[in-house]
């Protein structure tokens, strides 16, 4: 049985030629469900750069975003995290550089 979770996935991906740092974030539908108003505004805001092929969506509701910031990657994933009231704690949240 698949495993489900309930909390965003994130990580720091970097290119291996260019060096570019690139965010990837997960995001369950158990979390959509729950925070999505919090998503939207964060993903509206103009320092979180995506476009339509950065993002996946699946069959059960979840999406992948991959996206890129003038700031730190970091900072703006626990931007995100405060803005949902929940703080990024624990294996499914760690992040990975």
């Amino acid at each position: 049985m698949a495993e489900v979770l309930s909390e965003p996935q994130f990580q720091i991906l970097t290119h291996s030629k260019t060096g570019i740092k690139t965010g990837r974030i997960y995001f369950p539908a158990l979390f959509l469900a729950d925070y999505h108003e919090s998503i939207t505004q964060w993903l509206q805001r103009q320092d979180i750069i995506f476009c339509e092929t950065d993002l996946k969506q699946y069959d059960d509701g979840s999406f992948r975003l991959y996206f890129r910031t003038i700031n730190s990657l970091e900072t703006e994933y626990l931007q995100l995290m405060k803005g949902s009231g929940k703080w990024a704690v624990g294996s499914s949240n760690s992040i990975n550089k």
